[in-house]
């Protein structure tokens, strides 16, 4: 009874250990020539909504732009954004001609598992294209975010944002000084 016991026990503990924390992963699609961004003129442009199987999540678009918005204000206060999905063919070229930069946002998985009482971990996959001001890609970024099996408080799947889009931006700016 007592090996049971302690059996349970450990079982638990590794659960608890190993299911508690999200994980993040982001890559880099295209090396560029060593480009750096500082103190660039961005313009963002807001993403079709994220869905999983038949269920589609209205404001993920905004959550993606709004946590790249606020990731990207460290480092430059020059931001506009377009509030619906286009493509860089479509971006009119007054506006081009007043950015350096546009980045174009793709979800290409968002998954909210309702955690808490599931032990299904969110997921969300979404990728940054980056372009210059004359509509040509010059880097692409792959993020991806998985919560934990355990969660105590269940979040929604734009908490997984912020965190591999901090770790994007540093590579694209550096550290910040």
């Amino acid at each position: 009874m007592n090996k049971l016991i302690f059996l349970i026990f450990a079982i638990a503990l590794a659960m608890f250990t190993t299911g508690c924390t999200a994980s993040y992963q982001h890559m880099t699609l295209n090396q560029p020539a060593n480009v750096l961004y500082p103190q660039s003129r961005f313009l963002l442009v807001t993403p079709v909504n994220g869905m999983y199987g038949n269920t589609v999540y209205p404001s993920s678009g905004f959550e993606v732009i709004q946590a790249l918005t606020k990731e990207l204000q460290h480092y430059t206060n020059a931001i506009a954004t377009i509030p619906v999905p286009v493509t860089i063919e479509q971006i009119y070229p007054q506006d081009l001609a007043q950015t350096d930069y546009v980045i174009i946002p793709q979800i290409l998985h968002w998954e909210d598992r309702a955690t808490g009482w599931s032990f299904v971990p969110d997921r969300i996959e979404v990728r940054f294209d980056i372009y210059n001001n004359q509509r040509q890609l010059i880097d692409s970024y792959l993020i991806n975010g998985r919560s934990a099996y355990i969660v105590w408080v269940s979040k929604q799947p734009n908490s997984l944002l912020p965190k591999p889009i901090r770790n994007m931006l540093k590579e694209l700016f550096g550290k910040l000084k």
